[in-house]
């Protein structure tokens, strides 16, 4: 197995803009995590079928494998279909396949995720049952979510309705209605809305679905994500976050407005982390590039843990003014060995244009569109946030290869589920597009853990 560290032109770069060392022991083991590739788009399986892909947007590991969904966005060879597909990986050591090929109508997978129910439409106990769903963007036509049929690998599909226009299913989530004792799956669709369902092994797909939404976000708006707060459903629309009541007839309820945030980036990343000093669970979630929470015991008071730009500024040791951060999810990891609670998310950022170019090493790997209006770099970062007690620290690492492939963003990170990685191994998806004509630019990578040295 082939790792890869810092190459000296990273060393450089790294030492040129910050002006110092850091040493091995300030920062943590997911800082300094050995990196291989694992996918990169453009290859045929060995099922003869072509892997593509612009972006990989989700990583989700179901029944001991890992599957990823990817995007066509702004494909520039007219020669590639159109169209998503989920891949997945049998093994450490195997080959990413195709293993289903969505229509050209579908340009992108927006959502890919396990849920498990235990209780069915009635609230009923049932042995709990792990599905893998995921639900691709349509031009026109019926909206579908697909689910993994395990017993053969095939895909079956539920609607949620049907559109004139593009639909987008960017978000969903499991909650158990605490009134009804109901398992249900909520997914966030522009333009139907909210849209709940329920489990039935009987129906297509395995979901029911409702025929209305509960919810509708505003004009424009985006369902970002839900999270479950101390048994409580929320909701992030592009500016907005909603609290649910739970009950035969459910209610929500608009508790945080960002006025300014953009339904192009939105609330990005909504988790319910522990308090920190405190009891209970509060929202953790990132809007105007700014890491933000909330505490539903003090009224929804909002603290900022970091202001992204001000941070990348002080590490990196140059003005970053763009960041787009927590792409999909917050990410929870236990480190094996120390039970220490951590949480990851990717990143990509940006420079000022005269940053760029009077630093040539920048320059060489900036992504630009022409005429230039972006300039994020090339560099896979993510972040490690780390919690003890009241005290927030962070943490930015990167992805490294010495071939200085352009990166850009971890959309997506995942712990590996294969029995021989002993939760050591992380697995990071990602590239993003930002408008840029773009081919073959998918990509996933493999960290490992660095092994401890032997004592002497």
């Amino acid at each position: 197995m082939r790792m890869f560290r810092l190459t000296l032109t990273q060393l450089y770069l790294a030492a040129f803009l910050t002006g110092a060392s850091t040493q091995a022991a300030d920062v943590s083991p997911l800082a300094r995590l050995s990196f291989e590739p694992s996918m990169q788009a453009g290859f045929r399986d060995q099922n003869g079928k072509l892997v593509t892909g612009t972006e990989v947007d989700f990583l989700a590991p179901h029944q001991g494998r890992l599957y990823a969904s990817n995007c066509l966005w702004v494909e520039t060879d007219p020669s590639v279909p159109k169209a998503c597909q989920v891949l997945v990986l049998d093994s450490p050591k195997g080959q990413w396949r195709v293993e289903h090929q969505f229509a050209v109508n579908n340009l992108r997978c927006s959502i890919m995720k396990e849920v498990t129910f235990s209780t069915d439409a009635r609230g009923q106990t049932i042995a709990p049952v792990s599905l893998l769903l995921a639900a691709p963007d349509v031009r026109r036509g019926p909206v579908k979510v697909f689910c993994r049929e395990d017993a053969t690998g095939d895909w079956s599909a539920s609607v949620l309705g049907t559109v004139t226009k593009n639909a987008n299913t960017r978000s969903m989530g499991l909650h158990r209605d605490k009134v009804t004792g109901i398992d249900r799956i909520f997914a966030g669709n522009r333009p139907l809305g909210v849209i709940s369902g329920v489990y039935d092994p009987a129906a297509p797909g395995r979901i029911r679905w409702e025929k209305s939404a509960e919810v509708e976000p505003p004009v424009g708006e985006r369902v970002m994500g839900f999270c479950d707060c101390n048994g409580i459903l929320y909701c992030a629309t592009s500016r907005h976050i909603f609290r649910r009541t739970d009950g035969a007839a459910p209610a929500w309820k608009d508790v945080y407005f960002c006025e300014k945030e953009i339904p192009p980036v939105g609330i990005r990343g909504l988790t319910a982390v522990p308090k920190p000093g405190g009891k209970g669970e509060v929202l953790w979630f990132v809007a105007l590039r700014k890491v933000r929470r909330l505490d539903p015991a003090a009224g929804f008071k909002e603290t900022i843990e970091l202001d992204m730009p001000v941070f990348l500024t002080e590490k990196l040791g140059l003005p970053v003014v763009g960041v787009l951060a927590a792409y999909n999810d917050l990410m929870p990891y236990v480190m094996p060995g120390t039970g220490e609670a951590l949480w990851l998310f990717g990143f990509e950022c940006s420079h000022p244009a005269a940053v760029v170019n009077s630093h040539p090493l920048i320059k060489a790997r900036v992504q630009m569109k022409d005429p230039p209006r972006t300039r994020f770099t090339g560099n896979g970062r993510y972040c490690i946030r780390h919690a003890k007690g009241a005290s927030i620290t962070y943490e930015v690492a990167e992805i490294t290869d010495p071939r200085e492939p352009q990166l850009v963003a971890p959309r997506t990170i995942a712990v590996s589920p294969f029995p021989e990685d002993q939760g050591k191994v992380l697995y990071f998806g990602g590239y993003d597009c930002n408008g840029v004509p773009s081919h073959n630019t998918a990509w996933i990578y493999r960290g490992e853990l660095a092994a401890k040295p032997s004592a002497k």
